[in-house]
């Protein structure tokens, strides 16, 4: 049987509050994007820069998310995938900063952002769903009686 935690009133709203920011977030970058496009400046080659935008938008509810403690999976779930983000994230910034240095690519050609160096920027928005969640672990540990 699964033991599914049910969220309070509060807990919804603040969901909705989260969702709402990120929606929010997620149309005024697009917006911005596409008004650097039609000023004929492209920060990142092909699909990369909405890729970025809704990745950023991603990390960014899924800290919120743990900074309320409201998983949308159950956290015995959840801590497995923000787990395997932290390790995916660590892995892509150790390749990215090897090929940029190996590869002698740049962080910027012909005024783009190298995939490399996004690669570099999603490893560390990904390390940070895993920092935060760590600490705010131990937060709620060392915080634990205190009600």
């Amino acid at each position: 049987m699964r033991k599914i935690k049910k969220l309070d009133e509060l807990q919804l709203l603040k969901r909705g509050n989260i969702f709402k920011h990120g929606m929010f977030c997620l149309i005024g970058l697009l917006l911005l994007n596409t008004l650097l496009y039609s000023q004929g400046i492209e920060w990142a080659s092909g699909k990369w820069a909405e890729l970025t935008i809704i990745l950023f938008t991603i990390v960014l509810c899924s800290i919120e998310f743990i900074l309320y403690d409201i998983y949308p999976l159950t956290e015995n779930k959840q801590k497995h995938l923000i787990y395997f983000l932290g390790l995916f994230g660590f892995v892509a910034l150790i390749d990215c900063i090897y090929d940029l240095i190996v590869g002698k690519s740049g962080i910027v050609v012909d005024g783009k952002i190298t995939e490399t160096a996004l690669g570099i920027i999603y490893g560390l928005m990904f390390i940070s769903v895993f920092v935060v969640y760590k600490l705010k672990k131990q937060y709620n540990a060392k915080h634990e009686n205190d009600e």
